[in-house]
């Protein structure tokens, strides 16, 4: 089985590419939904969370508060590499299981953070980037998170640029304009990796 990465910064539309892949009817193993579940109460990387920084991480009800984790992981780079140190290898183990079940000849691997170090990359055949102009990402994300102008910009400086992304891409998809073309050019990409072999 071939395995597509995708990735893309945030607001770029990566969701909206992976749903139509899953409309498609391919396997879609997404890093963003795995992330969320190996942090669940009763989860070790949660339990490994709190030890690091804290219960303040948590809600009352002793699940993760993520916007209490989101502030101090953005709050220095020591920060998030201890965050990361910790959520990376529970993510990467449940990504391979995930594909492992797998059925089709291709499936797709969401990863909002790949970069050309990442273990993630070695695991793919090919790999499709999603994009679209700044100014487009900033107002998805602040219309879609209610997040201010300035925390949409700080997520968005932690991140890849595109211009890296782009670096080691197989594909492109510019997502500035209507649902219609990127729903055509995902169709497009579709039958071409459905024909690799």
């Amino acid at each position: 089985m071939n395995i597509i990465g995708l990735s893309g910064g945030i607001g770029s539309g990566k969701t909206v590419v992976s749903d139509h892949f899953g409309h498609l009817g391919v396997s879609v193993v997404d890093t963003d939904v795995i992330a969320r579940k190996v942090v669940e109460p009763g989860k070790p990387a949660l339990d490994s969370l709190v030890q690091e920084f804290g219960s303040s991480i948590l809600n009352s009800d002793g699940s993760l508060n993520r916007s209490n984790l989101r502030e101090l992981a953005f709050a220095s780079s020591s920060n998030k590499r201890r965050l990361d140190a910790i959520t990376h290898p529970a993510i990467r183990i449940e990504t391979v299981k995930q594909i492992n079940q797998s059925e089709g000849s291709y499936c797709i691997v969401v990863v909002p953070l790949l970069y050309k170090e990442s273990p993630f990359l070695a695991m793919m055949n090919r790999v499709l980037i999603v994009t679209a102009d700044r100014e487009v990402k900033i107002a998805r994300v602040q219309k879609r998170n209610n997040f201010s102008r300035d925390q949409v910009i700080q997520i968005m400086d932690t991140q890849l640029s595109d211009e890296k992304r782009l670096e080691f891409a197989d594909d492109v998809i510019k997502n500035d304009s209507s649902l219609e073309h990127v729903y055509r050019e995902v169709e497009v990409l579709h039958e071409t990796y459905s024909s690799l072999t």
